[in-house]
């Protein structure tokens, strides 16, 4: 009798135990984000704030990289090169440009020209236990009337730190389109009521985001004949949504 209880004792002890350990691994699986904040003043000014998946998994891993890597992009002005691997070397590389740019013109001016600014910023919009959303926008100003503006949003598979197209994050993308378009057209009568916009080849726009009330839409660099407006942003809610979004 008391050898069956010392059993079932241990047994308990056995089981609790590996609830623990299942637990505290689950919780170790967990990817939280912490901020990276970068300035450079010198020739130009570079300033970068991204998010940092914390950690040493291949997901945070996988995750770093393609938020690193598009910070990267936007600093490589100078199409004649190839995109450096760090941002480190991306910013040395967009002084270099501003500093090659103004010998190139020194003679035929007095002054060199205004200096060169780049702005990144990212911020985490959405995280739920199967996938991350990330907005990231980079700006890059060379004197002109207008900076050139970059905006994309990052999905992230958690389970492995894959980037997630919309394809693989929408499973009826026509049905999907048609819910946009519906929102798209609404927002331009809303906004632009004296325009006259021809909709019907309507595309998604190249990415699409999540934030708590639902998935964003952002058509950047957006053009509306004569008129000219960097972003056409809007929400559709998870309830009209929700069935076509895999995550």
């Amino acid at each position: 009798m008391f050898n069956t209880l010392s059993n079932s004792k241990s047994l308990l002890i056995t089981v609790v135990c590996c609830l623990i350990m299942i637990t505290s691994c689950q919780k170790d699986k967990t990817i939280t984000f912490s901020e990276t904040q970068i300035s450079k003043e010198k020739e130009t000014f570079v300033e970068i704030v991204l998010p940092k998946a914390n950690g040493k998994t291949k997901t945070a891993k996988n995750i770093n990289a393609a938020l690193n890597n598009f910070a990267c992009q936007i600093l490589n002005i100078d199409s004649a090169k190839s995109k450096k691997e760090t941002i480190e070397e991306s910013i040395t590389a967009f002084n270099e440009a501003y500093t090659n740019f103004n010998k190139s013109f020194l003679s035929d001016f007095d002054s060199k020209f205004p200096r060169w600014e780049a702005l990144i910023d990212g911020e985490v919009s959405y995280q739920n236990e199967a996938l991350v959303s990330i907005s990231m926008n980079g700006s890059i100003n060379t004197g002109a009337a207008s900076s050139n503006l970059k905006f994309k949003f990052f999905n992230f598979d958690l389970t492995n730190g894959k980037s997630l197209t919309t394809k693989d994050l929408i499973n009826d993308i026509d049905a999907f389109k048609a819910i946009v378009k519906k929102y798209y057209d609404k927002e331009l009568m809303t906004t632009y009521t004296s325009i006259n916009n021809d909709t019907s080849d309507f595309k998604l726009p190249e990415t699409i985001g999540f934030n708590d009330n639902g998935v964003i839409i952002i058509y950047d660099n957006f053009d509306l004949g004569h008129v000219n407006t960097q972003l056409l942003e809007f929400t559709i809610p998870f309830t009209v949504v929700d069935q076509y979004i895999n995550y």
